[in-house]
């Protein structure tokens, strides 16, 4: 699943924002994706045997809050998140609660959109 994710993201963006496993590495990009993998639970049915199995990704872009001050950034930052849950979708996972808008969660003066995404296949 992390592999599907990553590159999901990597080909959506093209470098142009980068995605990681965790925790961002190294550059002070103005906007970046950070993702964790939440959970990874087989699914039982009538007997008692496992038919699919749930994935369970957040996902956190986070972007400048300069962005902010104006109506082309604000433009600009709901364009990404519109192409983020494309590529995401497009990769199979579902957004079953859509995104929300977290603020300034680390306190480092970027605005944070949280994608809780799921992916369901059979074992």
């Amino acid at each position: 699943m992390r592999n599907l994710i990553q590159t999901a993201l990597d080909n959506a963006f093209n470098g142009a924002v980068k995605a990681y496993w965790q925790r961002k590495i190294g550059s002070d990009a103005d906007e970046y994706i950070v993702y964790s993998l939440d959970g990874d639970v087989p699914e039982n049915f009538a007997d008692d045997e496992p038919l699919t199995k749930t994935g369970s990704v957040t996902l956190r872009y986070y972007y400048r809050e300069k962005l902010l001050d104006t109506r082309a950034g604000r433009l600009a930052v709901e364009s990404r998140e519109n192409a983020i849950a494309a590529a995401v979708e497009a990769a199979g996972f579902t957004i079953p609660n859509g995104k929300f808008d977290a603020g300034d969660v680390d306190d480092i003066g970027y605005g944070t959109t949280i994608f809780e995404c799921e992916y369901w296949r059979v074992v």
